[in-house]
């Protein structure tokens, strides 16, 4: 779910973001003893193979794995280099460390953040501001694999646009790593000198048992939970902590210059093969990280083994190719082209349209290089050398003094700067959303009741509300655990109650969030004719008893909550149940998600309803909204409305063919009130008909009444 091909289509940004993986790249300054040339190759090769796929991933659908070559290199270089030092000091300087890390990182970082952030505000519409706001501060924090993880998979996530600042995910699974990194180094050197009494080879020999043990449990939690929750597990700092320490410990463990040229050379192009193989064969419909990544990160492995020798032979070994100039220099500014190029690729597609031709990919590329050329010159380098130092009472540097605390300094205002400007945007939109408090007058805003009767009536015109801009955030306003993600294993039904609480007779909305989207106009109906309503949806859930299935994993969870959920409707005892769903074509666009196949799904859904039917609860089956093929929201803001209609379309979905087949359901079909004359309006009655592919909370409140009278409540 999690990843990205911009390319795909960015009207159908959710889809894109499941079809090409974002990847990383590792930016260390610490290096082996002895300048390793061929190891700036390597990460050229790496660094051209994510850009590649970024901008067409079909050609190469497993340049993802360009994700675990950056990170078995940044462990080789960085826990390396650690471990050195410890072994010949019996220390670790931790300030110096972190130091380094600060000047090599944050101020290119940071430099893409700031643009990012300007260009978000020059260039996005405004309905993007807060989520681009909330990614620049994930970023600024090292965070943003989380924010990936429980936003970005989410249901929600899934359909919103993708965000220029989604590669930084990789960099926050570095720096988290290597918060804890030194720390279990140092404490292996203490134990080593202090406690076992030992010298360099016993810390050598702790270490590895050490970093051993991490690289077998990491590696263990990768292969259980990329194969229960993939999408969780590609971002999970968890899952690629065996990646790191695995290449610490070639670090360690290799000896150099002892392998023979023709074997170096041919582990060389073994492992070669190995990660451009994978790059070439794997997918996204495979779970991963896992066992997979074993095939990249080997291939990496063998590459810095072979590179290892004395001299490699000429022509004759992939190090010697990777040590040529052009490679090496690509290398060198292998982090800020990947810094800059996936906002790039974000804006370009943005203006310009989704699936990049030769031409465009081509123009995206060379821009990047540009710009990561003079960050490389102009930001990088000039940051790298920064080496303040403390002065005496004569004003005089003490240059074996560093002024550590300028350092950390400049780190904490290249990470505030950022997050304090995004700020400004996000309060702005903030400001806005207040709005959807206010009260709707229909006799300017009348929404779906400027066609009740399907006759069209007279009313002024108005700004259209929700403004666009915040029109993700106008939903039901309702707790998480019943409009979103309602399990009756953790949630109590008696806690979701609404309309009039008091009263006897009831009504349950139950299903997926095509379901829940009429909360607010059953809640009104509720509320004056009389009934409590009882709201247990959950997200990517259909009220059925058949899973839906991703290529990689198959929602058993779902169908298996609905089975206990038909238990509590059946003790609740309501006057009518009321459900919808997204389409089939609906999930697979938006997740990627679909049914084994037809008739299962139609015998899922019948699964539900027949228990509910045999004993007498009336159901009320609500036929699924024509799926909009854009943004609608971004399409208002950007043209006329009379520029962002639709065609209907006639898609049969399982839930309607189900209710057809149980008798006594009532189906309601609500599309003309959004559909006149069969072409989709975004804008009806001056309201917003869109926030996604769902409603907006102000449009499904004008639906109360055609609601009332088809349920007969």
């Amino acid at each position: 779910m999690p990843p990205l091909s911009l390319a795909a289509s960015a009207s159908r940004a959710a889809r894109a973001t499941r079809s090409a993986r974002p990847t990383a790249v590792p930016a260390s300054s610490s290096r082996p003893a002895g300048h390793r040339p061929d190891i700036q190759g390597l990460r050229a090769l790496a660094v051209g193979i994510v850009v590649w796929y970024h901008i067409w991933p079909s050609s190469l659908p497993g340049g993802f794995v360009g994700v675990d070559v950056f990170f078995v290199i940044s462990g080789y270089l960085i826990v390396g280099s650690l471990a050195r030092e410890a072994m010949s000091t019996g220390t670790l300087q931790l300030a110096r460390f972190y130091s380094r890390r600060i000047k090599r990182l944050l101020p290119a970082a940071g430099a893409v953040l700031l643009a990012t952030l300007a260009a978000t505000v020059l260039i996005l519409p405004q309905s993007r501001w807060q989520s681009v706001a909330r990614d620049v501060a994930a970023s600024g924090l090292n965070i943003q694999n989380w924010n990936q993880a429980f936003f970005s998979t989410s249901y929600e996530g899934a359909t919103a646009s993708v965000s220029p600042l989604q590669h930084f995910w990789s960099l926050a699974v570095e720096e988290q790593f290597y918060l804890v990194a030194p720390v279990i180094l140092l404490s292996c050197a203490w134990l080593a000198r202090r406690r076992l009494r030992g010298g360099a080879r016993t810390f050598e020999l702790l270490a590895l048992g050490v970093l051993g043990s991490l690289t077998l449990a990491s590696f263990a939690h990768s292969i259980l939970f990329s194969a229960a929750s993939p999408d969780l597990a590609y971002f999970f700092t968890t899952t690629r902590v065996w990646e790191l320490t695995l290449g610490g410990m070639v670090a360690l463990a290799a000896r150099p210059a002892r392998m023979r040229p023709a074997l170096s050379a041919l582990l060389g192009w073994f492992g070669l093969f190995l990660v451009l193989g994978s790059a070439a064969a794997l997918s996204t419909a495979m779970p991963f990280p896992g066992w997979i990544a074993l095939f990249p990160v080997i291939g990496t492995v063998f590459l810095l083994l072979s590179g290892d020798t004395a001299q490699p032979r000429r022509g004759l070994s992939p190090a010697w190719w990777q040590s040529l100039g052009p490679m090496r220099y690509l290398g060198d500014i292998s982090y800020s082209l990947y810094l800059w190029h996936w906002p790039l690729i974000v804006f370009s597609v943005f203006l310009l349209g989704p699936n990049p031709g030769w031409l465009h990919g081509s123009a995206v590329i060379a821009a990047s290089v540009a710009l990561a050329a003079v960050s490389t010159r102009y930001i990088e380098q000039p940051a790298r050398n920064f080496q303040p130092g403390r002065r005496g009472s004569r004003g005089r540097r003490r240059t074996v003094t560093p002024g550590y605390s300028r350092i950390f300094a400049m780190g904490a205002i290249l990470t505030l700067l950022p997050i304090g400007l995004a700020a400004v945007p996000y309060q702005a939109m903030e400001l806005k959303e207040r709005s959807l408090t206010d009260e709707l007058d229909l006799d300017t805003y009348p929404g779906a009741m400027a066609l009740h009767g399907f006759g069209p009536r007279d009313f002024p015109e108005m700004p259209v509300r929700p403004d666009p801009a915040i029109a993700a955030a106008d939903q039901p306003d309702a707790p998480e655990g019943c409009r979103n993600s309602y399990d009756p294993a953790k949630v109590d039904y008696q806690d979701c109650v609404f309309g009039d609480e008091a009263a006897e007779r009831s009504i349950v909305l139950v299903g997926d969030s095509h379901s829940a989207q009429y909360m607010d106009s059953l809640g009104i109906v509720a509320r004056e004719s009389g009934y409590r309503l009882y709201v247990l949806s959950r997200n990517g859930c259909p009220f059925s008893l058949h899973p839906l299935q991703s290529d990689t994993f198959t929602y058993t969870n779902c169908s298996e909550q609905n089975e206990q959920t038909v238990q509590d409707i059946l003790a609740i005892q309501p006057a009518v149940v009321v459900t919808a769903a997204l389409s089939p074509a609906g999930y697979e666009d938006a997740l990627s998600w679909r049914w084994s196949d037809e008739s299962a799904a139609i015998d899922g859904f019948r699964g539900t309803l027949l228990p509910l039917q045999e004993a007498g609860i009336r159901i009320a089956v609500i036929s699924d909204l024509p799926y909009p093929p854009f943004s609608v929201p971004e399409c208002v803001a950007a043209k006329s409305e009379d520029s962002c209609t639709f065609p209907a379309g006639q898609e049969t979905s399982p839930l309607a063919a189900a209710a057809k087949s149980v008798e006594g359901v009532t189906s309601v079909d609500l599309r003309d009130y959004l559909c006149p004359d069969s072409v989709c309006r975004s804008v009806i009655g001056n309201v917003l008909v869109y926030r996604d592919n769902h409603m907006t909370g102000t449009f499904a409140k004008t639906l109360t009444i055609p609601l009332r009278q088809a349920l007969g409540v």
